[in-house]
């Protein structure tokens, strides 16, 4: 099983408990894993994977909420399950395992959370690695992150997906003195495939991701009725669980009032595949606030797909301008977007190159981190003499 075929950590949990493990428990982790899926998650389960790998066996806490909805009740409602993971904890440490200390932080009150966990770990002077998966307290600096990189300490590690952010979090948050960046890119197992489809030319667009007004669903229709009202002859093919009513309500009835577009379900492990070998464009307009380093992106450019998105996060160190296009946050991402699709369905040779182009550098960002991910593995996972 692989992180990319939507992994549960009891599974793999099994599957790395039947490896020799050298330091069982040595490794505590917290943070959220599949179901449900998302980019955070997956993360954190290709991290738990890669420890597996290593023949460590860490002791997992998963704070996961039981659904994609962000409302406060849904939110309050981890409290229990906070409380008992802490008490989880707070039994292993005071045993003495939990000596190595890794959070997949969130990105907003969740740190309050997640606080408790580091605060332990710095009374008994654990090592502790902070991953972060947000911008949304580095646009401007938040309480709960404050407080959380001040428990944490100038000794912890901060792990950030790309320079940009760890230059923010550094410039927002001084203590945060420690970074380490690895991309997203070097963590999952999205290398592609040696051969590809042949695209020279666009004719049909795709969004894949979990179906929301944040992440763009709104724009992405709005784009299809443009091309349509102009017989374009573009095709729009949308795949990804929903996240709430309205979504589902406004991707269903444009597909009943536009027949180039088509809702295909979610789409997970040889379903997903297929997919990339449908579309010739990925377009993601995410006005998601903690966005970073989307997985979708990363899936899009191994599988030789140019990405059309919104400028945020790490998208600017991800996607080259030879490899898709960004569109500035203060510019409409309808009509830019649906004027570039016109230009390169009217001038094939200005797209021709950008699928191996995407291709190329994707592999080139996964070689250049992966050294960085070892690194960071062999900092997480040493051996019992250097602890002592």
């Amino acid at each position: 099983m692989s992180v990319s075929d939507v992994p549960i950590v009891s599974h793999a949990g099994k599957r790395c408990m039947k490896s020799s493990a050298k330091y069982e428990s040595g490794v505590c982790m917290v943070g959220v894993f599949p179901p449900p899926v998302h980019g955070m998650a997956m993360v954190n389960a290709g991290m738990y994977e890669l420890l597996c790998s290593r023949g460590v066996v860490p002791f997992v806490l998963n704070l996961a909420p039981a659904s994609l909805k962000r409302s406060w009740f849904n939110r309050l409602g981890r409290i229990p399950s906070v409380a008992k993971a802490f008490l989880r904890y707070l039994r292993k440490i005071l045993d003495g395992n939990g000596i190595t200390l890794y959070i997949g932080l969130s990105g907003g009150w969740g740190q309050i959370y997640e606080a408790l966990f580091v605060a332990m770990a710095r009374l008994r002077r654990a090592r502790i690695f902070l991953h972060h998966h947000s911008f949304a307290y580095l646009d401007r600096r938040r309480l709960p992150a404050l407080l959380l990189v001040r428990l944490a300490g100038p000794s912890a590690t901060h792990i950030v997906l790309c320079e940009r952010q760890g230059q923010r979090l550094t410039q927002c948050y001084p203590t945060a003195s420690q970074t380490r960046v690895v991309s997203n890119a070097a963590i999952l197992p999205l290398a592609g495939r040696t051969t590809h489809r042949n695209r020279t030319g666009v004719e049909r667009i795709g969004f894949l991701g979990n179906i929301s007004r944040e992440k763009g669903i709104m724009e992405v229709l709005a784009i299809a009725e443009r091309l349509e009202a102009q017989d374009a002859g573009f095709e729009l093919y949308i795949a990804g669980p929903f996240e709430n009513s309205g979504a589902e309500n406004a991707v269903k009835q444009t597909g009943v009032r536009l027949r180039t577009v088509k809702y295909l379900g979610p789409r997970y492990g040889p379903e997903k595949e297929s997919y990339w070998d449908l579309i010739d464009v990925l377009l993601f307009p995410s006005r998601y606030r903690h966005e970073t380093a989307p997985l979708a992106v990363y899936e899009a450019m191994a599988h030789a797909i140019p990405v059309v998105a919104w400028e945020r996060g790490c998208l600017s160190d991800i996607v080259p301008p030879a490899a898709g296009l960004l569109v500035p946050c203060d510019q409409d991402f309808v009509a830019v977007a649906v004027d570039q699709l016109l230009k390169w369905r009217r001038d094939p040779t200005g797209f021709a190159e950008m699928p191996e182009a995407a291709a190329k550098d994707f592999i080139r960002q996964r070689e250049k981190y992966s050294a960085n991910l070892q690194g960071l593995l062999d900092e997480l996972s040493p051996s019992p003499a250097r602890l002592t």
